[in-house]
C-alpha cells in the first residue's frame, strides 16, 4: 500500500473516531436534555391542568361527589389525556371508580405505577411504556377519594433523537468525505516531491546519474531533495572519476604492455638468431649490444614504474627544510654524460632559496625536467635551470610544446614525438613520475611553452 494511499486512510479513521466520539457526547447529552425538557413541559402542562381543575372543583361546592358533573367537566376540556378516578379504598367495594378514562389505561394499571414525589409540589409522576411508545404519567390526589391523573407522550423525544442521530451521521460522513478529499489534496501536492526523488532514484539506478530533483519548497521535504542532489553529484562524481581511472589503467596496462613488448620482440628475435645463425663476431656483437641496451631500457622502465607504485602507496613523504643549491648540484652531475653528448650548455643561479621537500625525489624530477629538455634541445643548445621566490624553473629553447598536448604530457606512456621518445629509450614515464612527486609536495607544475619556441617547466612551491 502506497504512503500516500496509507496516511489518507488513517486520517479518515482518526476523523471517523473522533466525529463518532463526539457524536456520542452530544447525543448523550442531547438525549438528556430534550427528555428534561419534555418532562418540564409536560409537568408545566398537568400542573396547570390540575390546578384548573382544582379551581373548578373549589367554585361548585358539593360538586366534588358529583360523578356526572365531574365527567362532564372533563369532556368540555376536549382533552382525552385527563383521568379522572375516585379511589374508596380496597374494601367490599373492590376496584377504584373510573369518572373520565377514553385512555386504553385501566385505574388499577395507572394505580400500580412506582410513582416519586416532585419537589414542593402535590404532583406525583410515574413513567409507562406502551406499544413501544414512552409515556409520564402525573398524579394528583384532589380529595381524600378523588384522583386526578394526566398522561403526557413522551414519544416526541425519540423522535427528535432519531432526527438527531441522522444529522449527526449525515454530518459526519460529510466531514470525513471532506477530509479524505482535502487530505488527498494535499498529500498529493506535498508527496510529488518524494514521486520525483523515487523516479530520479530509479533513473540512477539504470546509470543515469547526471539525474537532479527541482527544489520548489524550503521545508523538510525540500531539504531532503538538496541533500540528495548533493548525494547525487558526489555520486556522479565518483563515478566520474572511478571511470576515469579506469579507463587510465586500462590506457596504462596497454602502454605498459606495448612497452615491454617492443623489447622483448627485439632481445628475442637477436636471440635467437644468435642461437640458429652462424654470425661474425662483429655482427654477433652488435647483436649483443642491442640485446644489452634492451635490457637496460627494460630495467629502466620497470624501475619507474616501481616508484610510481611506491609513491602512489606512500602515505605521507617526511620534508625537510633544503637548499636549492643542494638539488641543483646533485641533477647537474646526474646529467652531465647526457649534456655533454649533445654538447648543451646548462646554466643555473639560485639565491640561498630553501623549501621543504625530500631532497631525493626533487632531485629525480629535476633530472626528468633536464632529461626532456636535453630531448627537446639542438645540439650545441642552451637549458636554464634557476631558483626565485617560491619556483624553480627549467627552461629549454627546443621545438615547445603544442597547447592541445601541455595538459596530457604529464600522464603515463605519454609522448608527444614518439618516434623521438623511441630513439631516445623513452618510454613517457618521467613527466607522470615528475607529476606524482609534486603532487606529494603540494607543489604546482605550470608548462609555458610553444612551437619552436621552447618549454619552461615551473615548479610553484607552497
Amino acid at each position: 500500500m502506497k504512503i500516500r494511499t496509507r496516511i489518507i486512510w488513517i486520517s479518515c479513521a482518526a476523523v471517523l473516531a473522533a466525529s463518532l466520539l463526539g457524536d456520542a457526547i452530544i447525543w448523550v447529552l442531547s438525549g438528556r436534555s430534550f427528555r428534561d425538557e419534555a418532562f418540564i413541559r409536560a409537568y408545566q402542562n398537568a400542573f396547570v391542568l390540575a390546578d384548573d381543575f382544582e379551581q373548578a372543583l373549589g367554585g361548585k361546592e358539593g360538586l366534588g361527589s358529583n360523578e356526572v358533573y365531574l365527567s362532564y367537566y372533563f369532556k368540555t376540556q376536549g382533552d382525552d389525556y385527563n383521568i379522572c378516578i375516585r379511589d374508596r379504598g380496597t374494601g367490599s367495594e373492590g376496584n377504584p371508580e373510573e369518572i373520565y378514562n377514553h385512555t386504553v389505561f385501566e385505574a388499577a394499571e395507572l394505580a400500580a405505577l412506582s410513582y416519586q414525589p416532585q419537589a414542593s409540589s402535590p404532583i406525583e409522576y410515574a413513567y409507562l411504556t406502551w406499544e413501544g411508545k414512552q409515556y409520564v404519567v402525573f398524579r394528583r390526589n384532589m380529595s381524600s377519594d378523588l384522583i386526578y391523573y394526566r398522561i403526557e407522550d413522551m414519544s416526541g423525544v425519540r423522535e427528535r433523537m432519531e432526527w438527531l442521530t441522522i444529522c449527526m451521521l449525515a454530518i459526519t460522513l460529510v466531514v470525513t468525505a471532506v477530509t479524505v478529499l482535502v487530505t488527498s489534496v494535499i498529500l498529493k501536492r506535498v508527496l510529488r516531491p518524494l514521486q520525483e526523488l523515487n523516479d530520479t532514484t530509479k533513473h540512477m539506478a539504470e546509470g543515469l546519474y547526471d539525474q537532479r530533483l527541482t527544489i520548489r519548497r524550503q521545508d523538510e521535504i525540500g531539504q531532503l531533495g538538496e541533500n540528495f542532489n548533493k548525494m547525487a553529484e558526489a555520486v556522479e562524481a565518483r563515478t566520474r572519476s572511478l571511470e576515469e581511472s579506469e579507463k587510465k589503467k586500462t590506457l596504462f596496462m596497454g602502454n605498459l604492455t606495448h612497452e615491454l613488448k617492443t623489447p622483448m620482440t627485439a632481445i628475442s628475435g637477436y636471440a635467437q638468431t644468435l642461437l640458429s645463425t652462424k654470425l661474425g663476431e662483429e655482427e654477433r656483437q652488435e647483436a649483443l649490444l642491442y640485446i644489452y641496451e634492451e635490457c637496460n631500457r627494460l630495467e629502466r622502465l620497470s624501475r619507474k614504474m616501481m616508484k610510481l607504485l611506491e609513491l602512489d602507496q606512500d602515505d605521507e613523504l617526511e620534508l625537510v627544510d633544503t637548499p636549492v643549491v643542494q638539488i641543483f648540484d646533485a641533477a647537474v652531475r646526474s646529467c652531465e654524460a647526457v649534456l655533454l653528448d649533445k654538447q648543451i650548455i646548462l646554466e643555473y643561479s639560485q639565491h640561498g632559496e630553501r623549501f621543504l621537500m625530500d631532497a631525493d625525489l626533487m632531485t629525480d624530477v629535476l633530472i626528468n625536467l633536464i632529461d626532456n629538455a636535453v630531448k627537446a634541445s639542438r645540439q650545441g643548445g642552451r637549458i636554464l635551470l634557476k631558483a626565485y621566490g617560491t619556483c624553480i624553473e627549467v627552461q629549454d629553447f627546443g621545438r615547445g610544446i603544442p597547447a592541445g598536448e601541455q595538459e596530457k604530457i604529464l600522464e603515463p606512456f605519454y609522448m608527444v614525438d614518439k618516434s623521438r621518445s623511441r630513439r631516445s629509450g623513452g618510454a613517457g614515464l618521467g613527466l607522470a613520475l615528475t607529476a606524482m612527486i609534486a603532487r606529494r609536495h603540494n607543489v604546482s607544475i605550470k608548462i609555458e611553452s610553444g612551437p619552436e619556441m621552447g618549454t619552461r617547466m615551473i615548479l610553484q612551491f607552497v
